[in-house]
């Protein structure tokens, strides 16, 4: 059984103060948290909110951060998932030290830059069943189903053996440095962030009828076998849920 447990907030800044609480008590409980973050219009949103309202309130040099995929692009091209946080957390919050961040450089061979990513991993997080495990995770929901950057015409690349995998998006096939399966479901919190109505029924087929998109979503794959899935979702998502 998945151990689950759904939020729903009234738009997307509440989901943002809904988040920072979450992490905060997250803070109480460990003494560091490394966290993989994804690109997308919800993240954008809750960077904005610490960099306007937690320089102080959240202790910086006790969070690592890392990402959980990155588009095969220069952090200065505006699809650059580190280039996006930069813009909207980093260069804002002078306490957030510099030695805390782990980029994935998207300007760098794919298949090289995988092959990196995985060992600085493997160097800096916690393993359980020889696998990097993170404190954190966060997941974006694509309208197709996508979670990191394993797409529903890639499926078979969420059960790799290898930590990061390289994904292609289906229509502009554009790749992407992405950590697999194995490392999502080896987090001890997996959190989904969704908002807009744009969402809904994805979120509405993972979370009613999960074994029935198995094979179809990478999203319903999702799985923290000794770890929670959380889902933080705005009231326009969660509105097929009822």
């Amino acid at each position: 059984m998945i151990k689950e447990e759904i939020k729903v907030y009234e738009d997307p800044k509440a989901l943002s103060k809904g988040f920072t609480e979450f992490v905060l008590k997250l803070l109480d409980v460990y003494p560091h948290i490394n966290l993989a973050l994804s690109g997308g219009t919800t993240p954008k949103v809750i960077f904005d909110h610490w960099a306007e309202n937690c320089k102080e309130s959240i202790d910086w040099n006790r969070i690592s951060f890392f990402w959980g995929d990155e588009r095969c692009v220069p952090p200065e091209n505006v699809m650059n998932n580190f280039g996006m946080t930069k813009d909207h957390l980093f260069d804002k919050v002078p306490g957030i030290p510099n030695n805390n961040i782990y980029r994935i450089h998207g300007e760098n061979e794919p298949e090289e830059e995988a092959l990196w990513y995985g060992t600085v991993l493997k160097s800096k997080l916690m393993q359980k069943q020889d696998m990097p495990s993170f404190e954190i995770v966060m997941l974006g929901l694509g309208d197709d189903g996508h979670t990191v950057s394993i797409f529903p015409n890639q499926i078979e690349l969420w059960d790799s053996k290898d930590i990061c995998v390289i994904g292609e998006h289906p229509e502009t096939g554009m790749q992407r440095v992405t950590i697999s399966g194995k490392v999502v479901n080896n987090s001890q919190y997996v959190v989904f962030l969704a908002t807009g109505n744009n969402k809904a029924e994805k979120v509405r087929d993972i979370i009613k009828n999960r074994k029935e998109y198995l094979n179809k979503y990478p999203a319903a794959k999702v799985n923290p076998k000794r770890g929670y899935l959380y889902w933080f979702l705005d009231a326009e998502a969660a509105s097929l849920l009822e």
